[in-house]
This record gives structure tokens, sequence and C-alpha cells, in this order.
């Protein structure tokens, strides 16, 4: 993005706590309130600032207008089998999707695969953080979900997709792989990191309100879109994810009239066991990585990586104290005593 942000370390405890504690003064039970706030720092760790601690400013905003009812449980609504629907009772995305995580390990161990979808649901933060925990249990996954109309279809101007992420995760031996990115041009989040920050940003990633090319973010906040990546090929994608996860959620897709708000969400697990076997399947995967490893790069001073191993990377850079834009810190200390207030 070019332009310098001042940037500054903080204990990985304290930035916990004070999440937790803002989460807590809206309501939140302090279960959940660490849960959340857990997802929120891993993601800062993970080097994707913008699924991190500076989603507390926009959740406290749904607490207030009544989007996020921080109370809210989710709630199994159909359960047959090896697929089942939850409903996150608009409560917290995160905790929606971690008990989707939990009822989908259960169901592949015995079944073989699973299907779950949830609908009713707030932002569920950084898939790549589901995966994960699927991965690290031998289970391979794909996740995706719908969003707020964020994304102009190839050839538009105006927003009619959500930024629709796609994720995936596929144990090794050594590190996990993981796929996770929006099939926008750019996660909505990161211009919010970039506005908050002073930035621009790429070219190619949005459009005003009038369908020209634009590097402002502030120009997508006044009516402008986001770009689908890839162009049409990106846009279909999209489009897949937007309407399935959507539809097969009851959460609706975001174009449609019954379409309210937050995330509709799919997320499918499978057990190699019950196909090839974990030991062969791991030997092929590993031998597949291996081999992806060693082809030659381009630029000898950028090997060849694997998918995760830049988050990994980051949470090597951030296993003492996590990195973080000033300005996006106090901003949290602000909020922090904003909502604290007697």
């Amino acid at each position: 993005m070019g332009d310098q942000v001042q940037v500054q370390k903080v204990e990985r405890e304290e930035m916990l706590a004070l999440s937790s504690q803002i989460l807590r003064a809206i309501g939140t039970s302090p279960d959940d309130a660490l849960s959340v706030a857990d997802s929120l720092v891993q993601a800062q760790e993970a080097g994707h600032a913008s699924h991190g601690v500076i989603r507390l400013i926009e959740y406290t905003s749904f607490v207030e207008r009544g989007w996020v009812i921080p109370t809210g449980q989710p709630t199994i609504v159909s359960d047959r089998g090896a697929v089942a629907l939850i409903d996150g009772q608009w409560g917290w995305g995160q905790i929606a999707c971690k008990n989707a995580v939990e009822l989908a390990t259960q169901k592949a161990l015995a079944l073989g695969t699973a299907t779950i979808a949830i609908r009713s649901c707030n932002h569920i933060g950084r898939l790549g953080e589901y995966v994960e925990t699927l991965a690290s249990r031998n289970l391979v996954s794909i996740m995706w979900c719908n969003a707020d109309p964020a994304v102009a279809p190839f050839g538009g101007r105006t927003k009619v997709f959500g930024t629709n992420p796609f994720a995936a995760g596929i144990p090794t031996s050594n590190e996990d792989i993981i796929i996770d990115f929006a099939t926008a041009g750019s996660a909505e989040g990161k211009l919010r990191i970039a506005r908050a920050n002073g930035q621009k940003v790429s070219e190619g990633l949005i459009i005003t309100k009038d369908g020209k090319p634009t590097n402002d973010p502030e120009d997508f906040y006044s009516g402008g879109a986001l770009l689908p990546f890839g162009g049409h090929k990106g846009y279909c994608m999209s489009l897949l994810i937007e309407i399935l996860g959507g539809a097969l959620s009851g959460n609706h897709p975001s174009m449609n009239a019954a379409y309210s708000r937050g995330n509709g969400a799919v997320l499918t697990v499978i057990n190699p066991e019950f196909l090839v076997g974990l030991a062969e399947f791991s030997k092929d995967v590993d031998e597949a990585a291996q081999e992806i490893k060693k082809s030659p790069a381009a630029n000898p001073e950028s090997p060849v990586l694997l998918p995760g191993e830049v988050e990994q990377a980051q949470r090597v850079k951030n296993k003492d104290s996590i990195e973080i834009s000033t300005a996006i810190w106090q901003s949290i200390q602000e909020l922090a005593i904003k909502v604290t207030k007697p």
C-alpha cells in the first residue's frame, strides 16, 4: 500500500484481556468473550489484521444496533446422519462456528464425512482458524460463507455479492496446508485497515459509485464496490459461494429480498481414514508438498511456499508480542474506556 504505518508490539495477554473486557462490557458471557477475543487475537498473530482486534469497533456497533445478541447461543435445528443445520441465534459468529467444528468432528470421525450449515450468524471471522483446527485432527475440510453485499459482479458497478471467503485445510505430517481467501480482490477488512491508517490500496481492487477505478478506500464506503479477483473466474466462484452459502444455510443469498445480514456458512469435513486410509493419504500429501516446495523459484530470494506458511511465519514473528498499528491499538484502548464507563 506504500505509505509508512507506525506500529507497536503488544503483549498477547494484554491484547486478549482488553478485547475480552470490551466484549464482556457489551453483554457477552466471560467464556464467550474470551473465545471471541481469542479468535481475533489469533487472526492478529497470523498477520491478518483485517480480521483482528479492529473488528471490536464494528462488533460493538452491531450490538448497539441490535444486530448481535451477545447472549445468543447456537442451536441445532436439523440433525440427520452426516448433515446438520445450526442456527446461530444472531449471537457471535465465532461461537456458532466453533460449535459447528466440534459437531463436524464428531460426525466425520464416526461416519467418514459431515456437512454443517450455519444460518442467522454474525461475522464469523477468519475461516482459516476453523479449517486449521480440523486439519490438526487429521481431517480434510472446506468452508465458505456468503456475506453482506460489497462486491460488484463482473462487468457491474454496484454491490451485489459479499466478499465470500473460501477456505480449505489439508493435514500433513509437517505444517498443514491452509487455504483461506476472499473471492473479492481484497477482504473488506483490509480496506478498513487501510482507511484507519490513512493509506491507499492497490489499483484494480475497488471502483467508485460511478464504476471508475480508484485506490482510495474511502470511495468504497461512499457507495463504491470491491471487484472480484481474477475477473470472470473470481466472479463465478463468488457467485457459487453466495448462492450456496445463502441457500443451503437458509440465510439467503445477499441479493434476495429475504436476506437481512450476516454470514450463511457451509462446512464440509472428510475423514481420509474412510477412503484410502490416513497413512496412504498422508504419504501422498507429504510427497506432493515436498515436490511443490522443491520447485525452483523464479526469484531466488522468494522460495515457493505452501498456503499457510506465511501465517505460520507471522506467528513466529509475533510469538512474544503481537504487532499492531499504533492508530488501531489506540482506537481499541479508547473503545475500552468508552464501553466500560459507568
